[in-house]
């Protein structure tokens, strides 16, 4: 049997990988197709991972331009041609763009018993930072093209439970939620020790317009004492973003690490992680939520759905909005809990947990 995983942003490429190695571990001649253009960096990029075919891919310059959606659409149509020479018995495609679930549906009705499972990475256009109303007809029609194409999906999978309050109108077939996961190659002990004669946070991920400047700037100036915060990542905002945040704390800029050990390395010193977004945004679960709870590390957070529910049960940190602050015996008092926070991950997120429902996932789809 053959299987063909389909992506077109590298930061869906781990879990691209682990199911990979699934779908390796059933039996499958397995293959990966992915994009050769960096959606993040605006440029083509120069390397990609040794299991995974890149395809040339129609760049673009601006997020919310005709260019990104034609680029999104002739990438959809090329991926589709070139999944056909493979003649696979499973597809697992992971969206957006919803061209792609567009270019599914005509390649499901043209060989309907290939399995296809559409896995909902982020949702378009609701999760998109744009004051423009979402209610306006370009936007319909971006989503129109999910709503319309979803029910060639054998299985649907969220990337978070939140996902599947809107999907639920959309699809009426089985859907499962798969939590995104992290390969944690270094072990990472269940106690972490911080430097406690300085209250430290952590940020990490791209610093884009989602992240919410202000009321990052805001929270940490009402902890009330001297505060340092490690940034690592890269983005658009990021000059804005650290210079924000030296107006208020000591700031130590990382740019991005991929090195798991000098990443731990920093997050043994901190007492919380900062996971704080625009108001209006349909997040459910962000990836360095992941992180944090992977080094034992409590959360500051305001994301509504899985992480806001996550953290009040288990005690993983603070949920907050504009009118509420987080003072630094609270963090240190959380801090504590870093082993129940490590379970946490354990539990939820590690790539045992991934592999296991994966597994079971593939199964139940390819009968």
């Amino acid at each position: 049997m053959k299987a063909v995983i389909i992506t077109c942003f590298e930061s869906n490429e781990e879990r691209a990988d682990l199911i990979y190695e699934v779908c390796m571990r059933k039996g499958f001649d397995t293959v990966v197709l992915t994009s050769d253009f960096s959606h993040v960096r605006k440029c083509t990029r120069t390397s990609i991972p040794e299991r995974f075919t890149a395809l040339k891919t129609r760049t673009y310059t601006r997020n919310l331009s005709v260019g990104r959606m034609l680029s999104h659409r002739c990438f959809a149509k090329d991926v589709f041609a070139e999944t056909e020479k493979y003649d696979p018995d499973l597809i697992w495609l992971m969206a957006p763009a919803n061209s792609l679930i567009q270019e599914a549906k005509r390649y499901k009705k043209k060989y309907p018993k290939t399995r296809l499972v559409v896995d909902i990475i982020d949702m378009w256009p609701e999760s998109l930072p744009t004051r423009i109303p979402k209610d306006l007809l370009p936007f319909q029609i971006w989503k129109n093209i999910r709503k319309k194409s979803l029910s060639c999906a054998d299985l649907l999978v969220t990337e978070c439970d939140l996902y599947q309050e809107i999907l639920k109108n959309e699809y009426s077939g089985r859907m499962e939620t798969l939590y995104w996961s992290r390969k944690m190659d270094l072990p990472v002990p269940s106690v972490l020790k911080a430097e406690d004669e300085k209250l430290t946070l952590c940020y990490i991920g791209s610093i884009n317009n989602l992240i919410d400047i202000d009321l990052i700037v805001s929270t940490v100036s009402k902890i009330g004492e001297a505060v340092r915060v490690h940034v690592i990542g890269d983005g658009e905002k990021r000059d804005v973003f650290v210079a924000a945040l030296k107006e208020v704390a000591e700031t130590i800029y990382h740019g991005p690490i991929r090195d798991e050990e000098k990443k731990a390395e920093i997050f043994a010193k901190c007492h919380a992680g900062i996971n704080l977004y625009k108001e209006g945004l349909y997040i459910g679960l962000t990836v360095k939520c992941i992180d944090y709870f992977a080094h034992g590390l409590p959360i500051i957070n305001n994301i509504k759905g899985d992480t806001w529910k996550l953290t009040e049960e288990y005690g993983a940190g603070f949920n907050i909005d504009q009118n509420t602050a987080v003072n630094a015996d609270e963090i240190r008092s959380a801090r504590k809990r870093s082993g129940e926070i490590r379970a946490l991950f354990e539990r939820f997120f590690s790539s045992d947990a991934f592999v296991v429902k994966c597994l079971k996932l593939i199964d139940e789809v390819m009968k």
